[in-house]
């Protein structure tokens, strides 16, 4: 009996000496990123990502943003980054060591035109490879959003927002001359106003979204703010925390340009089905290759070093910004016989006999800017067919865009255009020398000491 207790005894610590190494050798590491249940520690530990035994005692706060629908497709995707670099942050921080950044479909935007396709809804997965995406920090899109509210809440559970914060300028944004991080509640304006308890919200067109709580703020600062933000208004009612933050375009950049926008910048690659598409047209009409390019990268974005040895396809890449640049900002915007002849000295000094053109300009402006350079081959991506139009959508076809643009021997862009500096990121973390990449047209060909856009370089560790 004595010997009976003794081996009971034994095989008891043996267990729990197993389960305490086993534990031990679950690592925090950039390429897992899922958190588990108490119950996981035992079936499936090595899936686990844990800092504490504690940790799963934490709540999870699910973070949900928007941006002005004003905005364009570049612009939000420098939103995203500002907000993945505050979760990566928020993640290190007691309290919010299980945050998800919840992603905001995309939905007819400003600059989309193809009104004869449904564009509504559109989740991140379908421009970008959200597994890639995950490897920098804890990102969701809004379908496996909805899946894990069903799960924890019931199926057909409309979801309930604890805390809504509706973003705003300061009208004096310079205090005494200074700007200060700051943020300070106001009364929300009679179209915002929302009767005590649940009340409706129209989130991007979606119909099962209430709030408990709308607050409108007047707001200035970088994403670093929004944790004392969340802090101030913080409840420990419950032990999932669901929080929207609209017009988050409000919210700045920490460091823009520094280690973390870079890792944020580069997990976001693009979805495989828009690279095949793109690599085809390359391959089909520019005789272009990563493999002869010397454009070859890493399969993960983790794996990639500092280097400036791409070479590119043999042809220019020039984006030309038209439509609301014309007017906007037309002391800037070349005409089209100014470009073409920028064009038509840079491919003459290059050697180079091909120009793809990235562009917004009407079909009449592409067909003057074909004239205008009749010595030389203009090329541009158009979809082979409208099946083709409705799978990749305008977005899927502006990525393509950019990643034909990516992959020229030279690129020139427009002045202050997102879409020409998302073109300058993707070259720079290809791996192009500078000198072939930050280039931009001028307004007139005779005015070439015109200012420039501003040249950021790419930051690793």
């Amino acid at each position: 009996m004595h010997l009976h207790s003794f081996k009971l005894v034994l095989l008891n610590q043996i267990y729990y000496s197993l389960l305490l190494v086993t534990i031990s050798q679950i690592v925090h590491t950039s390429h897992i990123r899922e958190i588990c249940e108490k119950r996981d520690i035992f079936f499936d530990p090595f899936r686990c990502q844990l800092y504490e035994l504690d940790l799963l005692d934490e709540p999870i706060t699910y973070l949900l943003y928007d941006v002005n629908p004003s905005e364009g497709f570049n612009l939000r995707r420098d939103v995203y980054i500002r907000m993945a670099v505050f979760l990566e942050f928020l993640r290190t921080q007691r309290g919010y060591r299980r945050a998800k950044l919840v992603l905001p479909p995309w939905s007819n935007l400003v600059h989309w035109r193809s009104h004869n396709i449904d564009q509504t809804h559109l989740f991140w997965s379908h421009f970008f490879d959200l597994q890639s995406m995950k490897r920098y920090t804890n990102v969701i899109d809004m379908d496996e959003f909805f899946a894990e509210y069903e799960r924890l809440h019931g199926t057909n559970a409309g979801v309930v927002l604890d805390e809504v914060y509706k973003l705003k300028h300061f009208d004096n944004m310079f205090e005494n001359g200074m700007f200060i991080d700051k943020f300070e509640e106001h009364v929300c304006p009679k179209s915002h106003e929302y009767d005590p308890g649940l009340s409706a919200l129209a989130y991007l067109g979606y119909g099962n979204f209430t709030c408990e709580q709308v607050t409108c703020l007047h707001f200035q600062g970088s994403a670093m703010l929004l944790h004392k933000l969340l802090e101030t208004y913080k409840s420990q009612r419950s032990h999932t925390r669901y929080v929207l933050v609209l017009n988050a375009e409000i919210v700045l950049h920490d460091l823009w340009g520094n280690v973390d926008y870079w890792e944020a910048r580069r997990s976001m690659r693009f979805a495989n089905e828009l690279i095949e598409v793109a690599a085809r047209f390359r391959a089909d009409l520019l005789n272009s290759s990563d493999q002869q390019d010397r454009t070859l990268r890493p399969a993960r974005w983790t794996d990639e070093r500092a280097h400036r040895t791409a070479r590119g396809g043999d042809y220019l890449c020039a984006h030309i910004r038209r439509a609301d640049f014309l007017y906007g900002r037309d002391k800037t915007t070349p005409t089209i016989q100014s470009a073409a002849l920028q064009i038509r000295a840079k491919l003459l000094e290059l050697g180079l006999k091909t120009v793809f053109v990235a562009s917004d300009c009407s079909r009449m402006e592409f067909y003057n800017l074909k004239n205008y350079l009749k010595r030389f081959r203009v090329v541009r991506f158009v979809p082979e067919s409208y099946e083709q139009r409705h799978a990749l959508k305008d977005g899927g076809i502006a990525i393509v865009d950019q990643i034909v643009c990516s992959h020229a021997r030279y690129f020139i862009g427009t002045y202050e255009s997102t879409f020409t500096y998302r073109i300058y990121e993707e070259r720079e973390i290809i791996g192009f020398p500078k000198d072939l990449t930050f280039n931009t047209f001028c307004k007139s060909e005779k005015d070439m000491n015109c200012e420039k856009n501003t040249v950021w370089p790419i930051v690793y560790h």
